[in-house]
């Protein structure tokens, strides 16, 4: 015999609206959003190599823990996380409205005393005074039948009972957010030359290229440093190109970066493809001539006695007896009747031909660089969900935590001198402001009879 579907699903819907499944869910969330953090995402495999050698590289790479946040597994977390909240939310969700939009005034009678106070004035008086007071600060106020006395009954903030649903619904918003950004986004990098364009980035992990549908150009990037010599500070200026309009420009740095069409373009790095625009001085030793000019690599300069230098190549890292000595200009001095000279000029020694004992001393007067900006590129369709999931959460933590139904009973019986206010309250989550409201009522009541 067949069980019914009710009988069947229960189970299932038991496990699902589990505490103990949320907490698990969350505690193996937590750690495995630790080991993304300590372990690099998104790098080259040869980068996990190094650090920790094939046969762990292998490991991570077989559980997806170099790209742990598309994992299958990590998105079915997320996605028990997600039904999770759904089912006990809506588990508890009939009774939550109920409680918060159903019918009123339940468990008044119960209330506990927080005060009591004899004035004066008549009955009457006193109940229009009590009824005013309330209006004023309850958005719900009844009259009960009391005898030879009058009964008053005040509520309000019956729906921040929903502060955990709406902490819920945030919940889901944030984690809807996530798997959009995870399944529709994507993060990479690209170098561009200065004065150089690039359609297409290199995505992380996989190293595929990913067209971006527009272009961009590094029209120039500058760099400067403190006085101790560090960089302080590089930026780039970035034109848009879409199709054969130039739309956008804007210089950017770090923490400053460019968005067009969703796309984010991050100042990540920079780098050095070659020096230019050297400019060399040459001094004869005997007459003490100098003679400055500018050359490009193949490009030679004649000297009055008949020599000659042919600037021949550029070396970013020269090396003088297996020691790094920085950039150099290396270069040709020919003369006259004689063999041929190599000529090392280091940028960083400019007394460093001196070494050679010629008649003409040459050294680097000055040159410059030419740069690569190197950015970091992302797409995260999913943010402004994010951004509202945490708008949710943080309003329901507001409502649930600082906000909370509030409950007044005040009753007027007849007394030999006038009659007699006693009240009745409740607010779970702000008792101080319950105390402060008796206090206010009955203040209020003792000043209008002069008491």
């Amino acid at each position: 015999m067949k069980r019914p579907i009710n009988q069947t699903l229960a189970p299932i819907w038991d496990f699902f609206k589990s505490v103990r499944l949320t907490v698990v869910t969350l505690l193996l969330l937590a750690a495995t959003s630790i080991l993304g953090t300590v372990i690099p995402q998104n790098q080259h495999p040869s980068d996990y190599i190094q650090a920790f050698g094939e046969p762990v590289y292998r490991l991570l790479h077989i559980l997806s823990i170099t790209d742990m946040y598309s994992a299958w597994w990590f998105l079915l977390l997320i996605l028990t996380l997600t039904v999770n909240i759904i089912v006990c939310t809506v588990s508890r969700g009939r009774v939550t409205l109920k409680m918060a939009f159903g019918k009123g005034f339940k468990g008044f009678a119960s209330l506990p005393k927080t005060g009591q106070v004899t004035v004066a004035a008549p009955m009457e008086e006193t109940k229009e005074t009590i009824e005013k007071k309330l209006g004023a600060r309850f958005t719900t106020v009844r009259e009960v039948p009391a005898g030879k006395g009058f009964t008053f009954e005040a509520e309000k903030g019956r729906w921040t009972r929903l502060g955990a649903d709406v902490v819920h619904v945030g919940i889901l918003i944030l984690l809807a957010g996530a798997l959009v950004g995870s399944l529709f986004g994507f993060n990479g990098s690209v170098n561009i030359p200065e004065e150089e364009s690039i359609s297409a980035i290199s995505l992380f992990g996989s190293g595929e290229k990913k067209p971006l549908g527009f272009s961009v150009r590094c029209n120039d990037f500058s760099i400067s440093h403190y006085d101790s010599g560090s960089v302080k500070e590089y930026r780039s200026s970035l034109t848009i190109i879409d199709g054969e309009d130039e739309v956008l420009t804007q210089e950017i740095i770090v923490n400053k970066p460019l968005t067009y069409k969703g796309i984010t373009f991050y100042q990540a790095s920079y780098g050095t493809l070659a020096a230019k625009d050297f400019t060399f001085h040459f001094t004869e030793k005997s007459s003490g001539k100098v003679v400055s000019t500018p050359l490009v690599l193949g490009e030679s300069v004649t000297l009055e006695t008949g020599r000659t230098f042919t600037f021949d190549r550029y070396d970013a890292d020269y090396s003088f007896k297996n020691r790094s000595v920085g950039e150099a200009a290396i270069g040709t001095l020919t003369t006259p009747g004689a063999t041929p000279k190599e000529v090392v000029l280091l940028s960083r020694f400019s007394n460093y031909d001196k070494m050679r004992k010629g008649e003409w001393l040459i050294k680097i007067e000055g040159h410059g660089h030419a740069y690569y900006t190197g950015l970091q590129v992302t797409k995260d369709p999913g943010v402004t969900l994010v951004y509202t999931g945490f708008f949710f959460m943080i309003a329901g933590c507001i409502i649930a935590f600082f906000m909370g139904h509030k409950k007044i009973r005040i009753k007027i019986a007849p007394h030999a001198r006038g009659c007699t206010v006693s009240l009745f309250g409740s607010a779970p989550k702000n008792k101080r402001w319950l105390k402060h409201y008796t206090a206010q009522i009955i203040r209020g009541l003792s000043h209008e009879n002069g008491q």
